[in-house]
């Protein structure tokens, strides 16, 4: 008497099974490649679990649909919803010799529901079944298709995890949040129907107000934070500091910590609300727009270098850009970049402030006088017009004799490659004696020797006392300087001036390429060519 309705559930059971069964085997290769070659969708039943997708039966057969082909996320166990029942696929790719068979759920849904899916509009409110519940999210079945509820959109209030708001079997009305129809791809939101939380929190808070909250949760973009265990937000790691640089820098809180935030941002098509905790503080672009105005000489310690130029920072918290460009008169060369270093500290003047966009351009250059600023050059004047023109080039310091002569090398260079517009002549220059003839360009390798040498004090004291047409003097860092040293012609130097090159000029063909492009600068604007 007891045992009858167990019998009858065991034959229930055994019934479906065979009725599956009989089902299947009607598929064969054959009926799959006709329904490859075609595109059609077939029907096939849901086997288990495989490292990066899912066993699919078709009949004797049997295929491999990729987990993000089958459904739009990855389950922690299979739902109840796709066992024991045929689901449609379409078949990607099919080899029957190697018995490779690869199908996909999600493009099925897409031709069997494509009218459905494009009906689906924003903020529709639909009655879906629960079919899993997850730590991030909760899935629901919508009439064959699977619709996802995020964490952060199933309750105002917190909570540990989605199960003690909703269980699988739950029917439950949504507000649809996001709808792809070419990819089956569905959003909603069950907290939003229930909009008094949200209601409570704009009327007392807009953007810009202080507000108390707590970290619930630490994420790879930042926090989420709770206002009164009601409203959660979004405290991304960029709005946390002005001084962070990087991820690593910000994220230095821990879930539970309460800090006082501003609203950043409310969106309330979303109702999403975003906080600021660098706001607290007064944004440092604000500061020094204020503070400088263009002409002042700042001084700054470089923290980046990039590509384009030099971020340097001119205030707490603020960096200005120095582009590549307002490094020097003599070129304009990227490789003027390879003379800095990160945490080297330099003067620069500001030459553009942007408040709207709380930026502020640096130049280097801009500190001297342009040297090339008067055309045609007074050298050109006094020369014929006829080819080819002479040019003088002196060089002097022989203290760095590589350097010296590496100079000499590519000033021989420029000799014979300009020989039909120059005539350029090149000598060796000491000032220890009296009866020097200063040249139209004049080369100065500066080093520690060179400056504490006789023959410096004897260029500076002929340059001062000389009369006419002063000499083009073309100073060049040859090697380190000490750090306190100044001189006139370190603020003249062609290049940006390292104190430390850690001779690096024997080594960076970047470093010769840009004092080659300033002496041939300087010749052609001597020798009054365009």
């Amino acid at each position: 008497m007891f045992l009858n309705p167990v019998v009858n559930l065991l034959q229930t059971i055994v019934n479906k099974k065979k009725a599956v069964e009989e089902t299947e085997s009607t598929i064969g290769w054959d009926e799959l490649e006709d329904a490859y070659e075609n595109g059609a969708v077939v029907l096939g039943y849901l086997d288990h679990r495989v490292d990066r997708g899912y066993i699919i039966r078709f009949g004797e057969i049997r295929g491999f649909a990729p987990r993000y082909r089958f459904d739009l996320c990855e389950y922690d166990e299979i739902p109840e919803v796709f066992l024991g029942k045929p689901l449609p696929f379409v078949i990607l790719s099919i080899d029957y010799g190697s018995d490779h068979l690869v199908v996909s759920r999600i493009d099925a849904i897409q031709i069997l529901h494509q009218e459905y899916l494009e009906s689906l509009k924003k903020n529709q409110i639909v009655k879906a079944q629960v079919t899993a519940v997850m730590h991030n999210l909760v899935a629901l079945n919508l009439s064959e298709m699977t619709c996802l509820i995020p964490r952060n959109e199933l309750s105002w209030r917190e909570f540990k995890h989605p199960s003690e708001l909703v269980s699988v079997g739950d029917w439950l009305n949504v507000k649809l949040l996001k709808i792809v129809p070419g990819k089956a791809y569905i959003t909603a939101s069950l907290k939003q129907l229930d909009s008094t939380c949200w209601q409570r929190f704009t009327d007392r808070f807009s953007e810009g107000s202080e507000v108390s909250v707590v970290i619930t949760n630490v994420t790879d973009f930042g926090y989420f934070v709770s206002y009164c265990g009601e409203v959660s937000g979004i405290l991304h790691w960029s709005e946390v500091s002005w001084g962070a640089r990087n991820r690593q820098q910000a994220m230095q809180y821990e879930k539970g910590e309460q800090l006082t935030v501003k609203v950043s941002a409310l969106d309330f098509d979303r109702q999403q609300v975003s906080f600021s905790l660098k706001a607290m503080q007064p944004d440092p672009a604000d500061q020094a727009c204020s503070r400088y105005q263009v002409g002042d000489v700042v001084e700054g310690v470089i923290r980046s270098r990039t590509d384009f130029g030099l971020f340097l920072e001119i205030a707490e918290n603020f960096n200005g850009l120095l582009h590549f460009s307002n490094l020097s008169w003599y070129t304009n060369s990227k490789n003027n970049l390879v003379n800095f270093r990160s945490g080297m500290a330099i003067k620069a003047k500001i030459i553009d402030i942007d408040k709207s966009n709380g930026r502020v351009g640096l130049g280097l250059k801009q500190l001297y006088d342009n040297p090339f600023e008067v055309l045609p050059s007074p050298h050109s004047l006094l020369k014929a017009d006829s080819f080819p023109r002479p040019v003088s080039v002196g060089v002097t310091s022989f203290f760095q004799a590589n350097c010296h002569n590496q100079i000499v090398a590519q000033l021989e260079d420029m000799r014979y490659k300009m020989r039909q517009h120059v005539d350029l002549s090149i000598d060796n220059l000491f000032f220890e004696t009296t009866d020097v003839v200063l040249p139209e360009i004049l080369l100065v390798l500066l080093s520690d020797d060179y400056l504490n040498s006789e023959g410096h004090k004897a260029l500076l004291e002929l340059l001062s006392s000389h009369s006419g047409v002063k000499p083009l003097v073309i100073p060049i860092v040859a090697d380190s300087i000490m750090a306190e040293r100044e001189d006139p012609l370190l603020e003249l130097a062609c290049l940006p001036v390292d104190r430390s090159p850690a001779q690096q000029w024997r080594v960076k063909s970047a470093y010769w390429s840009t004092i080659n492009k300033s002496l041939i600068k300087a010749v052609r604007y001597v020798a009054g060519l365009k």
